[in-house]
């Protein structure tokens, strides 16, 4: 993320570092985005054009330039969240607190590898392919686009190609990298609820004159925890709604290609390219189920405090203590802990199953118009 420029620091003026981000903006705008949507009225009477132009690279890397300039506009919030995570780490002394967060860090680190490598396959993939197919396309590019010069003539076409290579890289790099940053911080206010969660279990155990003190302790960690969180959704949830609809529509129109693809049979490389849609495919599906299962874990944990704090051993308590009590339930159940896309819906598995069944009625209706 310093390479591409975003990683969370505070922008000044005069500050070089600040700058980074310029470069893979440019890349990604200048020779795919921009060419690309330039080309969609050029291309609206070709239905098999204008579904490669939304399914593969256009769309993608337009959600990574997107992903790359919220994030650098949000520097300083991000900062301030890597802050707090440090401190979070620094008072975790209790062996039970500590295993949590290690556990915690631990699906963070596999999901951030394993996404970064399957978007890097993406990439890898589809260049490999266009290299293989370009002699039998009429498009010598890996991506095609509208160009305010001639890309035919050499070195126009060798520099086009390699910033399209570029582009390719910083968007590759960017769309993972975003995604994982962003369930880690999640997955970390879930790490920090479930720690809150064991000292409700265990506020029976203190003595009488300790209590008060502990429950508030507790109190003022869970406004921490929400401050958190809501610092995560008002940084993103534009951001995610346009991913969250870039990913229907990716969905639609990739699924659209790979099965049009089949009955194509003097297409060379068939099985490639269907191969290759398939796992296209696949790795948008996963990018969305990463926001939907890290939403609908921070949903039930932040409600889970309430379902804590009804079980846990209340009549050993003193009435006073014991009414206490019912603040933290009705403040975990009036407002849990969500992300959103927009404010409009939450990231839950039910969403992500909706996006599916919207994404499958576009196939039809593409697929019948086709027809």
């Amino acid at each position: 993320m310093k390479y591409v420029g975003i990683w969370p620091e505070e922008r000044k003026w005069n500050k070089p570092s600040s700058y980074v981000v310029l470069l893979p903006s440019l890349a990604m705008l200048c020779f795919v985005c921009g060419p690309q949507t330039i080309n969609l009225p050029f291309i609206a009477h070709d239905l098999n054009l204008v579904v490669e132009n939304l399914s593969m690279a256009n769309m993608t890397i337009t959600i990574s330039l997107m992903k790359t300039v919220a994030f650098w506009m949000n520097g300083k919030s991000l900062k301030s969240l890597l802050l707090c995570m440090a401190k979070d780490w620094a008072a975790a002394e209790m062996k039970t607190k500590r295993e949590t967060m290690v556990n915690i860090a631990r699906i963070t680190r596999k999901t951030t590898i394993r996404c970064s490598m399957m978007c890097q396959l993406v990439f890898v993939c589809y260049v490999s392919l266009r290299l293989l197919s370009m002699k039998y396309d009429d498009n010598k590019l890996f991506v095609r686009g509208y160009y305010p010069y001639d890309v035919t003539i050499s070195p126009n076409y060798e520099l086009t190609m390699i910033g399209q290579v570029i582009a390719g890289i910083y968007g590759a790099v960017t769309f993972p990298a975003v995604d994982t940053f962003i369930a880690m911080l999640v997955l970390h206010a879930c790490g920090q609820l479930s720690n809150l969660k064991n000292d409700l279990r265990m506020i029976h155990s203190y003595d009488k004159k300790d209590v008060r003190t502990k429950l508030k302790k507790i109190v003022q960690k869970h406004n921490y925890i929400n401050r958190f969180a809501e610092t995560i959704e008002n940084s993103f949830n534009l951001l995610l709604l346009f991913q969250m609809l870039g990913c229907t529509v990716q969905l639609c129109f990739q699924s659209f290609q790979a099965i049009m693809s089949v009955g194509e049979k003097t297409e060379q490389y068939m099985i490639f390219q269907i191969t290759f849609l398939c796992y296209y495919v696949v790795c948008a599906m996963v990018q969305l189920l990463l926001y939907c299962y890290v939403g609908e874990r921070l949903a039930f944990e932040s409600t889970d405090v309430a379902e804590t704090a009804y079980h846990c051993e209340w009549y050993n308590l003193s009435p006073e203590i014991a009414r206490l009590l019912i603040i933290i339930m009705c403040r975990a159940r009036a407002s849990p802990l969500k992300i959103t896309a927009g404010k409009f819906c939450w990231f839950t598995v039910s969403l992500y199953s909706q996006v599916l069944k919207t994404s499958a009625s576009y196939i039809s209706v593409l697929y019948a118009t086709r027809s």
